[in-house]
């Protein structure tokens, strides 16, 4: 173990015995708790992005809701309608297209006539007639979250046209099953439009991102620092698609906080509302991040953070015994009790900042209050002043670091574990951070930051 000089160990010692017997006992009048910078009045967020649904998952979904009878079913008692009563079936698979800014179906139907007075309903083992039957509808999506079409008939091929021999002869039924289908088109149109409309369930796949999308995220782990966000209205314009996918694209608005709390905020879910329909929307996001930090949560991060380690500084002249922040002069007022070359109380006092390159929020420029000036004397400040400074600025930062660069991968993640991430994907392209504006309240400090985001979510199952 290196020893010091005993020439130097002397000097030391004696420097402290200087020190020492120079403890000036201070008691400053403590800076008032008034003059306050305005609130920042609430601001609302837009997080914007498309919600894509694949087309070959819609077709799926078609197939899998619409019932194969068309026309002519069966009254809920069992009984058939009319002596001779038409049945019009599907022989096969829904066919879904993009075409034209609309949804085109194609299927095959078939179609017979019940016998008089009978309640079979069972289809000929030889079809009477079948047809390759073609519509098209817009589709959009209605204010209670179902995709609604306006289904149109457009045109047909015949596969098997209608005839049947008499004497030996084929005789053609085509114009009466033209006729009949002109009398029924209606009838199908309504059916293929009912089932999308009470089968393409849009609030049972969307109710669980809403839910899981104000769940709040931790930030900072070390400091308890949560990002409390609360969505209040979502607006969707028109659906648009190409040969493989459709999309419409949503607005979100919401309100956003930070807090500073040991554990998960708790508070109340806001439903799902209706959607606002726009015939346009726009794709900017703007995430208005105005937090709200307690003086009372920064002193309890401040009696986290300090230790026994920290506590002592020029050479153990100097002891801080405690630290406090409260608001006057549009500033962050310091009050720290120490013991040793000074005993008594001490202000100072500083503007936080955000600082862009690190990631934090801050207080620089910490100086004493002018109350402290007067009581202090020259010679013991230029002894311990400068480190105090910097000791209480380490103190006042709250580093978010990494985790802000982490944030769209850990919303990711936990949208995948919830119950919406089975069916959709959510992706978070980017986050960038912006100051806008800090305000000293009678109660802690407000802060306003723009974040910048790009936001996609794929449907993979209706």
């Amino acid at each position: 173990m290196k020893k010091f000089p005993p020439l130097l160990y002397y000097s030391i010692s004696l420097v402290f015995i200087l020190l020492m017997a120079q403890c000036q006992k201070i008691k400053p009048q403590p800076p008032k708790a008034e003059g306050f910078d305005p609130p920042i009045p609430s601001t609302i967020s837009y997080v914007a992005g498309p919600i894509t649904f694949q087309l070959r998952e819609l077709e799926e979904k078609i197939n899998q809701e619409l019932d194969p009878v068309l026309v002519g079913k069966e009254s809920k008692d069992g009984k058939v309608k009319g002596i001779v009563s038409l049945r019009v079936k599907r022989l096969g698979r829904v066919h879904v297209e993009y075409v034209d800014e609309q949804i085109k179906l194609s299927a095959p139907l078939q179609m017979w006539l019940t016998k008089p007075f009978s309640k079979d309903t069972t289809p000929p083992e030889k079809p009477f007639c079948v047809i390759q039957v073609n519509f098209k509808t817009p589709l959009t999506v209605t204010p209670n979250w179902r995709l609604a079409s306006h289904t149109t008939f457009t045109d047909y091929n015949w596969l098997v046209q209608p005839e049947f021999r008499l004497l030996g002869k084929e005789i053609s039924l085509t114009n009466m099953a033209q006729n009949i289908l002109e009398r029924h088109k209606t009838a199908i149109e309504a059916a293929i439009d009912s089932a999308v409309y009470n089968d393409l369930r849009l609030d049972q796949m969307v109710k669980p991102i809403w839910r899981d999308m104000q769940n709040p995220l931790l930030i900072d782990k070390n400091y308890g620092l949560w990002l409390v966000p609360k969505p209040i209205s979502i607006a969707a314009g028109p659906v648009s698609g190409d040969k493989n996918q459709l999309t419409t694209h949503i607005r979100i608005a919401l309100e956003t906080q930070t807090e500073l709390k040991p554990k998960s905020p708790e508070h109340a879910k806001t439903p799902l509302p209706i959607l606002q329909k726009r015939e346009q929307v726009s794709q900017r996001s703007e995430l208005h991040l105005r937090s709200f930090i307690p003086y009372a949560d920064i002193n309890r991060m401040i009696a986290l953070t300090i230790t026994d380690k920290n506590k002592k500084f020029a050479l153990g002249s100097l002891t801080i015994k405690n630290v406090s922040v409260y608001g006057g002069q549009r500033s962050v007022i310091v009050k720290t009790d120490v013991s040793g070359l000074l005993d008594g109380t001490i202000y100072l006092r500083g503007r936080p900042t955000f600082d862009t390159l690190t990631n934090t929020l801050r207080v620089t420029k910490l100086d004493f209050d002018s109350e402290t000036w007067k009581v202090l004397s020259k010679s013991s400040n230029s002894v311990w002043h400068e480190g105090l400074r910097k000791l209480l600025e380490s103190l006042l930062t709250i580093s978010l670091g990494d985790d802000i660069a982490k944030l769209p991968s850990e919303i990711d993640k936990a949208f995948e574990k919830g119950s919406a991430g089975k069916k959709t994907d959510l992706g978070i392209k980017a986050f960038r951070f912006t100051p806008q504006k800090i305000a000293i309240r009678p109660d802690g400090i407000q802060a306003l930051i723009n974040v910048e985001s790009k936001v996609k979510v794929n449907v993979n199952q209706l």
